[in-house]
């Protein structure tokens, strides 16, 4: 009998080893796709450096870490439908009006291509906008006087875009935060592709320069020939030395930053170790009134409390942002 026993243990804990080796196996083999798709974005050429995967594997897995504690962050969802329209006083702000909400769901390229394969019913996706805040001049109400032309502050929102569609808020999560793996994949390559630039810009100067230097110091040896050359050749000739030194110089220190794949792997490695410090999130609050005009300072029956996230990639993309949900039909 307890020889038995001893088997069944056994036999369980090989099953239960199996188990966790083949869930080790796909999340390497996951965490090895990552790596390549963010590669690709930022620079393909990263492949000729050695032991690009292991250079990248704990800086990418940190990154991904933070994407999702950015994702888990997202307010939502919402539904997006007529009932959540005039129920929602959150959805009513985002839009202008009923007809704008379906507008933005029908002429999505995200949506349609979900519609494409065949999906139906409740999906979930991440809905991005502008936001801008402008002075409007209406009547305001205080005590018993109403007080006409009063200087306001109305939020409105534009340039929707439906992002990440799922069938389910899981999902979604997941390819916002591959989103955000590829926007720090993007910034290394913007970096990247910038100093290449560069380099050749400074390739096609010292060229130009070069030949300015030949063609000024051929006319100043056809002088000596003949007469003493001129004040004013000599001064282009030396200044013709002067600039293409310089340009050798610059291009020296440029070549040092991206002569080789290693160079490019530095800067993506970089990028992947301080995803907080391009990829930000913050909680984004508005107490509005029904016309979306700021009352921070009016009662709570006065208004209602919008809560977003606006979240930024360096300088450069700002965008308002909240998980939201809604129905497909079918395309037929």
């Amino acid at each position: 009998m307890s020889g038995q026993n001893g088997g069944i243990k056994i036999g369980k804990w090989f099953q239960d080893s199996w188990h966790h080796y083949q869930e080790h196996k796909a999340q390497d083999k996951k965490l090895h796709q990552i790596i390549e798709q963010v590669v690709e974005f930022a620079d393909p050429y990263i492949r000729q450096a050695k032991r690009y995967h292991n250079v990248l594997r704990d800086p990418i897995v940190g990154s991904m870490e933070y994407c999702t504690s950015i994702v888990d962050a997202l307010p939502g969802p919402v539904e997006l439908s007529r009932k959540g329209y005039h129920a929602n006083p959150l959805v009513k702000s985002l839009f202008a009006s009923m007809d704008e909400l379906e507008e933005v769901i029908r002429i999505s390229p995200e949506v349609q291509a979900f519609k494409d394969k065949g999906t139906e019913g409740n999906v979930t996706a991440l809905l991005t906008m502008t936001s801008e805040e402008k002075i409007i001049f209406g009547h305001q109400q205080k005590g018993e006087l109403i007080m006409r032309d009063v200087a306001q502050r109305a939020i409105s929102f534009h340039d929707h875009r439906v992002v990440s569609i799922a069938t389910d808020v899981n999902k979604t999560k997941d390819r916002i935060m591959h989103r955000g793996l590829e926007a720090l994949a993007t910034v290394a390559m913007e970096n990247i592709t910038t100093l290449r630039q560069r380099r050749a810009e400074l390739r096609e100067k010292r060229a130009y320069l070069k030949g300015a230097r030949k063609i000024l110091g051929g006319k100043n040896h056809m002088m000596e020939m003949f007469a003493a050359p001129g004040p004013g050749q000599r001064e282009e000739y030396r200044k013709a030395v002067k600039k293409l030194a310089e340009v050798n110089l610059e291009l020296d220190k440029v070549k040092e930053q991206i002569a080789t794949p290693e160079h490019s792997l530095g800067f993506l490695e970089d990028i992947m170790n301080r995803p907080g410090d391009l990829l930000m999130l913050r909680t984004q609050s508005f107490h509005l009134n029904w016309k979306g005009v700021r009352v921070d300072d009016i009662s709570e029956s006065e208004g209602n409390d919008i809560t977003l996230a606006e979240f930024s990639v360096g300088e450069e993309l700002r965008r308002s942002a909240v998980l939201v949900t809604f129905s497909l039909g079918s395309n037929e």
